[in-house]
């Protein structure tokens, strides 16, 4: 059955024009369904194609599962296990992706295939470098006491995972794998941070996780830009982005109004907070900013219902209920929120970079 992925896929290999997409498919359809797909969700999520996928991936689990479990038998001694359990692993996830990302393009298991691989790339570094160590030192195994003091081995498997990321990412373009490269890039500035000076980083942790989520957001918000119309790999990579820019940038916002002491005014300050979060992720068309504040939210309401002496029980199901009511209302109405926002400023020079409003898709 001809769909609209089917097109995209096929502009994406050069057959036609990705601007040819839609009206191609509204001239094999018919109208009615070409309005449909143009009002495509622009958050759609390519987790999996179907079941397909979801079974791939759970022999996937199996079969890495029973390597682990395998080098782990078979090692003679910790060097040789390490390198079988890690450095075999690398290969075996790299021959892997090549059939299942490279030749297939499964989501879900690319997914899998390449959380695993930066993963393993930063414990194949740190392993390898302790059995350096060990050969270099005349251990029979690695001395990881030794190596606990070492700065430098504290920086090894960040360095590694971003390297072995970009290796991954260059080949096969797994749209995740960026997001994977800036966990790693975060665990990173975060390490170098506390081996500067501790207090460095924990006492200012909250201006540290802001200025982090700041360049993750910035990131996304690049990527979103390369692509307007939602319609490419680079809208995955920008909602992945998203989902960690999100609680970096809420938890570190919303936490430091100190909600927990139950004051309304703290709990005031937190809702007029999540309203200009929630006006920010209207304008850039991404849901995943709200969804992390909606705990702190809940708990700003349940502060100001439990003022009003409906007791406990009463406070948490009217709490409940009106957040529920909350979400339901805002994410059936986003669109049309959305527009009457800014279908105003649809000419603004400052719209070229943010997603178009529905009239603008069709």
């Amino acid at each position: 059955m001809l769909t609209r992925d089917t097109l995209i896929a096929a502009s994406r290999q050069g057959l036609i024009g990705l601007d040819q997409v839609d009206p191609l498919l509204a001239f094999l359809t018919g109208e009615d369904q070409a309005g449909r797909a143009v009002m495509h969700d622009p958050e759609e999520m390519h987790f999996a194609r179907g079941f397909h996928d979801i079974f791939i991936s759970i022999g996937l689990v199996i079969l890495m599962s029973g390597y682990f479990a395998t080098a782990m038998l078979f090692g003679n001694d910790e060097a040789t296990t390490v390198l079988m359990t890690y450095g075999g692993s690398m290969v075996l996830v790299w021959s892997l992706a090549e059939w299942f990302s490279k030749a297939l393009r499964l989501s879900l298991p690319s997914i899998l295939l390449s959380g695993l691989f930066v993963a393993l790339s930063g414990l194949t570094g740190v392993s390898l470098l302790s059995v350096l160590f060990a050969l270099g030192n005349g251990w029979s195994v690695p001395n990881w006491a030794a190596l606990d003091g070492s700065g430098f081995f504290g920086l090894v498997p960040f360095f590694a995972a971003i390297a072995g990321g970009l290796v991954f990412y260059g080949r096969f373009r797994v749209p995740i794998t960026p997001t994977f490269i800036t966990l790693a890039t975060i665990g990173l500035f975060f390490m170098l941070l506390a081996l500067i000076e501790e207090t460095l980083l924990t006492d200012f942790i909250t201006l540290w996780m802001i200025l982090v989520g700041l360049g993750c957001l910035s990131l996304a918000l690049w990527y979103d830009r390369q692509d307007r119309m939602r319609q490419t790999v680079k809208s995955d990579t920008a909602f992945w982005l998203h989902l960690v820019a999100a609680p970096l940038l809420v938890h570190s916002l919303l936490s430091h109004l100190s909600v927990i002491e139950s004051s309304a005014f703290a709990a005031l300050a937190t809702i007029a907070l999540f309203v200009l979060i929630g006006l920010f992720a209207l304008i850039i068309d991404r849901r995943a900013l709200l969804a992390s504040g909606i705990g702190y939210l809940g708990v700003a309401i349940g502060i100001l219902i439990e003022q009003s002496q409906l007791g406990e029980g009463g406070a948490v199901a009217l709490t409940l209920l009106i957040l529920g009511l909350f979400v339901l209302m805002l994410g059936s109405a986003w669109t049309k929120l959305r527009d009457l926002l800014l279908s105003r400023y649809s000419h603004h020079p400052l719209m070229r970079n943010l997603p178009p409003v529905s009239s603008e898709r069709i």
